[in-house]
């Protein structure tokens, strides 16, 4: 391989990876968003249930029905439950149409991440007609080189979050949201009661934490294959 077609790999090597990277971050978020067992330790720690009146049992029946909305599997939020010891609407109207933006942002990550892994699959064609056998050899280099930035990036943002969450966490909603419905009330608003910022605090942690953990199993995958081809080519020489 000459070196403009070598350049060229390593180019196309490092864009999969960053694609890669993304297409398993947005995966991280799903697989954080909506996990109950998450939702309920939460509820544990933070003592939801007092906060707002409700039973443990009908909060997380509430968080249920709350993520199947947003996963499409039902058609609305028209929720009821027993309040300090009222039946009534879980959600009024201002929370609803918040959670409705919440749903589209899903929504279009969902499709970002499926539109990401055709273009990921096509990358791999080109290396592939570019590195042949190679090709875990290029990733290997790719995937080093672009985890060390990324691993610095989050490094900032996680002394960035520690250092002012809500300042950061504000700035997110204003680049994501195009209103000010996510700014909710908590005295009176029992989605904000129910996860507070500190939850969504633990939230992005336990995402970070989700990402690099399979970031560094990916990296073993490839450096694994990547040795175990390079020992194959050197006996296939001896």
């Amino acid at each position: 391989m000459n070196a403009k077609s070598n350049a060229l790999a390593f180019v196309v090597s490092t864009t999969a990876i960053f694609l890669l990277f993304i297409i398993s971050l947005l995966t991280a978020i799903e697989l954080v968003a909506f996990d109950l067992r998450f939702y309920q330790r939460e509820y544990g720690k933070l003592d939801r249930p007092a906060a707002i009146g409700i039973s443990e049992e009908e909060l997380m029946t509430v968080t249920r029905e709350l993520l199947a909305y947003v996963k499409g599997k039902r058609p609305d939020l028209n929720i009821q439950a027993t309040i300090k010891g009222q039946e009534r609407a879980v959600f009024n109207q201002r929370e609803i149409d918040h959670m409705k933006d919440v749903k589209v942002l899903f929504e279009r990550a969902m499709l970002v991440r499926k539109l990401l892994a055709i273009v990921l699959f096509c990358g791999l064609l080109v290396l592939y007609f570019l590195a042949g056998k190679n090709i875990f050899s290029y990733l290997f280099k790719s995937f080093v080189f672009s985890f060390v930035f990324l691993f610095i990036l989050f490094g900032i943002l996680y002394i960035l979050i520690n250092t002012d969450f809500t300042l950061y966490w504000d700035y997110f909603h204003y680049i994501f949201f195009d209103n000010d419905l996510w700014q909710l009330d908590p005295r009176t608003d029992v989605l904000i009661q129910m996860v507070p910022e500190q939850f969504f605090y633990d939230l992005v942690v336990r995402i970070i934490l989700y990402f690099i953990g399979g970031m560094v199993i990916l990296g073993l995958l490839f450096g694994f294959v990547h040795v175990w081809l390079s020992r194959g080519q050197k006996r296939r020489r001896g």
